[in-house]
């Protein structure tokens, strides 16, 4: 039997490479986080949809995103007694369409993604009257330049 000194440097060394395995693991964790959300949560990164010819799905999605932010915009400022999405009408009646040319391509998924957070805020601050300049923004980033 060993020393009971010897057992307890054994012991403590097993706690020491215990606790450097967790820490390294942990750390591992919490850096491969941040690598994913830091750039999502400050927009770095946007691939806008690339410039296409009328007609396409990238293009129907480009022109669809456009005219349904701006209608977000448009019936947020607008008071009345209408509910919030009657003053969404005309450019939000085609949205199934809209979503499903945007579903054609990852760029366009984000465009829309964008736009749906900006029609949750905008559901939400339109009684107060809050304001989307930054989410019009992230919106405006996701289309071609000429749609900008």
């Amino acid at each position: 039997m060993p020393p009971p000194d010897a057992t307890a440097r054994a012991r403590l060394q097993g706690k020491r490479v215990a606790l450097v395995v967790v820490i390294a693991v942990t750390v591992a964790l919490i850096g491969a986080s941040a690598w994913q959300i830091i750039p999502a949560v400050f927009g770095a990164n946007i691939t806008p949809l690339p410039p296409s010819p009328p007609g396409s799905p990238a293009r129907t999605c480009a022109e669809g995103v456009r005219r349904m932010a701006q209608a977000l915009e448009r019936a947020q400022g607008a008071a009345g007694s209408a509910s919030f999405g009657e003053r969404l009408s005309p450019e939000w009646d085609d949205a199934g369409d809209v979503r499903k040319a945007c579903d054609a391509s990852p760029e366009g998924e984000d465009a829309w993604a964008a736009l749906a957070r900006m029609r949750c805020a905008a559901e939400q601050l339109a009684p107060r009257g809050g304001e989307l300049a930054t989410l019009h923004r992230d919106v405006i980033a996701h289309l071609p330049a000429d749609l900008r």
